[in-house]
């Protein structure tokens, strides 16, 4: 009796509220912008890496974060978040919100320089930027980087090898100095406070290895270069600059080089330690030292048996800190082996401050524990916290010296397997996901600790407050001390602002919660409130959730598939249950579609790698939609529970009217703008029973309303990257469209109130928010809201018409 109540009330409103099918023409003029105030994130709260966390030293509170994907913040301690500054990335230069490195200005502190580039291979088209600010990142003047023989130089924000550094650093004797340290392509100085550069001629290295993993798969070398840049602050005075500078670089010979005449000539740093678990006498090892390219495994211990400088770190007691590590990160394991070395700059003398071996196991490479990172109280500089980079399992480890790296305090232990002792707590009732929806059997513990930990930080202005990025996110405590008197340290999670995830879709029901997410790694989220983090869905989890539905007779039923699996609620997302069967063979990765028919008795499965499937017994069997290709994205009518349709991979209609039994190609000429369909994105209209509306990349902007036979194509698109539908002004008009594509060449999101006859853009150069070309949807309904899925930032939303 529910079911049919939810459903007369779900036709009532389709009636109500999307009755306006009238034809309609296409000429796609353009009407005034509206004003950019509004744009919101959906908080779902960090849900991405942040390896890098950036404290100006000199003034209080000035404080950044760098994402892999999802570009650079600054922190403002009025409000307790995190203010995005690179969302002026749109679809063009995404590459912008890889930030691959940081520097904030020890002398000016308004001054900023932001190394942003996402891949160092061809994923990302041009030259990186540098981003350079005096006003705190505010604004920013983009400085195209090029190499000497002017070629792009390319930056790798998410690349592997990701939470080395900081890549960046400015002279705190000469502010105008700055030196960057690139991905395999030499050491660059500027001497205007980053706005030109040069490559430093004179440094010997550019780093000899490069990742195995990547290259295997990829077919490029992605070298991981210089990766560090420390200045001894002692060595020069103020507006003279610093004669004593250290790189750290990913090379086989030697990995720490020194200067001390300013950067004029290098040398490698007399004794530095030639550590790792190995023995020079072995064979691989001399050879990896002879390579002019050396291939570094990521899988298993590399060949060439060599610990390198992942970090480094200046200690305001005069020394230079080096957390060495036999992987490069990010998902490079701890029991591969690391170390923990302090170079003291007046005595020149070195000093072992590892942290305490691993049990002896059979299992593991070594008994040395790798290390992610190593941080210094500015307040108390004998006080040190060091972290691990992937135990995995049970947990990582935090670190605590008192004595400058000569003993060392881990935060949990073993008291007899598998208990555990914490000294600290964690406390995630703002963020619920974090704890992935489950529960571990001792020792491991939800939430985690974290994965993927390249920074933790001690505020240099503030020896309580410490915080550290993980695979997820941000935690900080503000009672860090409470350790040495035996309290515990109290966690809580810290990326308020920071949005991160990749959206792979996104759909807005006619009841219930008003927005279903689904993304990439953490599976995705059900919002009844858009101000509040939710938990995670499950039951169980899909890293990935490629594709949502919903059936519009019970908005209430919905679907999610990804991982080749596909699940179904019943009551709007609350609960879930799998299918009773799954698909055999389907693409376990990201991709494919599904789409349940207007009430919810037939549901249609397309993994990418085979030809959809239909169930009307809820995935007990699985019968083969005859008719189709392979790899389509398949939609249902929202009125007629028989009629499905399909964009095939062979870029062809099709449509069923035997509830997704058999389908007919129904068009294979609605392209007539020779230009390549590459993007394609396929939605039915509430309410009016075979209208279609189609993304369709460089071809444009397509409407149906017969089912896919005859095609409009709206003009003034030069890339359609995706297409939603929203609430109606009124009963008597059609549903609102909205897209994110580049219309009359100007990338933009638009919104259309009269079919597509007229658009408007309703954002501004300022939000664009990257490569945001996987999921809209308008919301059916609120007037004037939409929402869109981007690739690295999250969900953003505007209620176009809120005062």
């Amino acid at each position: 009796m529910k079911k049919i109540v939810k459903s007369l009330a779900a036709a009532a409103s389709a009636v109500l509220v999307f009755a306006g099918c009238a034809s309609t023409g296409s000429s796609g003029s353009t009407s005034p912008q509206y004003t950019q105030k509004g744009w919101k994130s959906v908080k779902i709260h960090g849900g991405g890496m942040v390896p890098g966390l950036i404290y100006n030293t000199s003034k209080q509170g000035v404080l950044y974060a760098r994402t892999d994907m999802g570009g650079a913040y600054r922190f403002d301690a009025a409000s307790q978040s995190w203010i995005p500054l690179t969302d002026f990335a749109g679809v063009e230069d995404y590459g912008r919100l890889g930030i691959a490195s940081i520097a904030t200005d020890p002398v000016e502190p308004n001054r900023l320089v932001i190394a942003s580039g996402t891949y160092t291979n061809d994923w990302e088209k041009g030259p990186s930027q540098m981003l350079v600010s005096e006003d705190y990142g505010n604004t920013f003047k983009r400085i195209d980087m090029y190499k000497s023989d002017g070629t792009p130089l390319k930056m790798g924000g998410n690349m592997p090898g990701r939470g080395a550094g900081e890549r960046l650093a400015i002279d705190p004797n000469n502010n105008k100095i700055v030196y960057f340290g690139s991905f395999g392509d030499g050491l660059y100085k500027s001497e205007d406070y980053g706005h030109t550069w040069k490559e430093v001629k004179s440094f010997p290295a550019k780093g000899n290895v490069y990742d195995e993993g990547f290259s295997t798969w990829s077919h490029f070398d992605h070298y991981f270069g210089i990766m560090w840049v420390v200045f001894d602050p002692e060595s020069g005075t103020p507006g003279n600059g610093s004669k004593n500078i250290y790189c750290g670089v990913a090379d086989t010979k030697n990995t720490i080089y020194e200067s001390n005449d300013a950067g004029v000539t290098w040398h490698p740093l007399e004794g530095q330690p030639k550590i790792g678990d190995f023995s020079y006498g072995k064979p691989e090892a001399q050879k990896a030292r002879g390579e002019a390219k050396h291939k570094h495994m990521t899988g298993d211990v590399c060949s060439c048996h060599m610990y390198y400088p992942l970090k480094g770190v200046y200690s305001p007691k005069g020394e230079l800190l080096v957390s060495y590590n036999a992987g490069f990160g990010p998902y490079s394991s701890a029991y591969w082996g690391g170390a923990i070395w302090k170079f003291n700059f007046k005595t020149r003398e070195w000093t072992d401050i590892s942290l305490p071996k691993h049990d002896p196991d059979p299992s593991y490479a070594t008994t040395d524990r790798a290390v992610g990172s190593v941080a210094v109280d500015y307040q108390n500089p004998d006080v040190l916290i060091a972290v691990t980079m992937n135990e995995w399992w049970p947990d990582e480890y935090i670190y605590r010296s008192t004595d400058g790296g000569a003993t060392w305090d881990p935060i949990w232990y073993l008291d007899g397997y598998p208990n555990r002792v914490d000294k600290y707590s964690i406390n995630i009732k703002d963020v619920p996901w974090l704890d992935w929806g489950t529960q571990k059997t001792l020792p491991e513990e939800n939430p985690k600790l974290g994965w993927c930990i390249a920074d933790i930080e001690i505020d240099p202005f503030d020896s309580d407050r410490m915080m550290y990025g993980t695979g997820a996110g941000i935690y900080s405590t503000g009672n860090l001390t409470d350790w040495d008197r035996g309290k515990r340290v109290n966690f809580i999670p810290y990326a308020e602002g920071i949005e991160e995830c990749a959206v792979l879709d996104l759909i807005s029901p006619t009841e219930g919660a008003h927005l279903i997410s689904g993304v990439g790694d953490i599976g995705g989220f059900v919002h009844y409130d858009l101000t509040k983090a939710s938990p995670m869905i499950v039951n169980p989890n899909i890293s990935g959730v490629s594709s949502l539905d919903y059936a519009a007779e019970d908005p209430y039923y919905i679907i999610r598939m990804g991982d080749g699996k596909l699940m179904i609620s019943y009551d709007g997302g609350d609960e879930w249950n799998p299918v009773k069967n799954y698909i055999q063979g389907a693409n376990e990765g990201w991709g494919g579609t599904a789409a349940v028919n207007a009430d919810s008795s037939v549901i249609v499965w397309a993994p990418s790698n085979l030809v959809p499937s239909w169930t009307d017994d809820e995935g007990e069997h699985w019968n083969v939609c005859s008719g189709l290709p392979e790899n389509c994205k398949v939609v249902s009518d929202r009125v007629n529970k028989n009629k499905f349709y399909a964009y095939g991979g062979d870029k062809k209609f099709y449509a069923s009217t035997d509830g997704g039994k058999s389908f007919v190609m129904v068009n294979d000429r609605w392209n007539k703008s020779g230009k390549d369909s590459w993007q394609s994105d396929l939605n039915a209209v509430i309410g009016c029973e075979g209208h279609l509306w189609f993304a369709a990349g460089e071809a444009g902007l397509y409407h149906s309303e017969d089912g896919g036979i005859t095609w409009t194509s709206i003009s003034g698109f030069d890339d359609a990257l995706v297409i939603g539908l929203g609430k109606a002004k009124d009963s008597s008009s059609y549903q609102v469209l909205y897209t994110n594509s580049k219309y009359k060449g100007k990338y933009g999101i638009y919104m259309s109130e009269d079919k597509g006859v007229t658009w408007t853009r309703i954002n501004d150069d300022n939000h664009q928010y990257g490569a945001a070309n996987t999921a809209i949807t308008g919301d059916p309904r609120v007037y004037g809201r939409v929402y869109l899925g981007t690739n690295g930032r999250g969900i953003v939303y505007r209620d176009v018409f809120e005062n």
